[in-house]
């Protein structure tokens, strides 16, 4: 049997480093000469301990923020700014209060300049997948935060981008919606296979959140990355899941790199490090 075809870099970092000047005049070194690579169609968290360059990472990748140091690419392209193929969903509420949730749905499809019936048609299909079909024509204001998070991650599939990156889009909801935003985004990313599959990274700092979502955990601590973990576990993963000896083995690791527990034993090898 021919073993499966390796799927090309999506993402590549080389060398990436980011220097802040704080209002005192002092130097902030964010991130510390970071590479790595993400293949097209996988789902990666990045995890670390609060400030330790997660979300910064995040908005270089998105092409926010320019890196002090080192390259971006993305799908063969230097990021130098953002970009449609690019969609992010952000910590705090990314819909616009103004406009209806449908039309929420379609904005990124109506910047692109797609004829009006054919973004609505789409707009319509993803808020059925996310279970918000009946309040398309609701405003911001009258849902719930966890409807909220599922018009954005709504939104960012139908703009179609290829690459989602996501920082902490759940980090303030309950365990309930919280797992039910999981079953949702995990759905929507596995709808597609091969080459049409969005590449995924989602920042967080919940461990047994990227246990449960990710191919691949990417651990950051001050700034640089120390440990790059995959996760072998099918899917879909459950609360026994995570009880399994090598969940449980990854979850120590994690919680070593969090400063809540001892330091992790050193890998015999660490093959996927790049």
């Amino acid at each position: 049997m021919l073993p499966e075809p390796v799927a090309s870099p999506m993402i590549v970092l080389t060398g990436v480093s980011r220097i802040f000047r704080r209002a005192d005049g002092q130097l902030v070194r964010a991130v510390t000469d970071i590479t790595f690579e993400i293949p097209q169609g996988q789902f990666v968290c990045l995890v670390g301990p609060s400030g330790c360059g997660k979300s910064t990472l995040l908005q270089m990748i998105a092409g926010l923020l320019l890196p002090s140091n080192g390259s971006i690419r993305v799908a063969d392209s230097f990021v130098t700014e953002p970009s449609p193929e690019r969609g992010v969903v952000f910590q705090k509420d990314s819909v616009f209060p103004w406009m209806r949730v449908v039309d929420n749905v379609e904005y990124g499809l109506k910047c692109r300049g797609m004829a009006k019936g054919e973004r609505r048609t789409i707009a319509r299909d993803y808020l059925t997948l996310v279970g918000l079909s009946h309040v398309e024509d609701a405003w911001p204001r009258e849902l719930s935060s966890g409807m909220l998070k599922r018009v954005a991650v709504a939104a960012v599939f139908a703009n179609g981008a290829s690459v989602l990156l996501l920082d902490e889009p759940f980090g303030s909801l309950d365990y309930v919606t919280k797992r039910q935003l999981h079953d949702v985004l995990l759905r929507l990313w596995a709808q597609s296979d091969g080459e049409n599959r969005r590449t995924v990274l989602f920042v967080t700092h919940d461990v047994d959140e990227a246990l449960t979502l990710a191919d691949r955990i990417l651990v950051l601590h001050s700034g640089r990355l120390v440990d790059d973990l995959g996760i072998g576990v099918p899917r879909p993963r459950t609360a026994d899941s995570l009880l399994m000896e090598e969940m449980m083995q990854r979850k120590h690791e994690l919680l070593a790199h969090l400063g809540l527990e001892g330091a992790p034993a050193p890998a015999a090898r660490r093959e996927e490090m790049t």
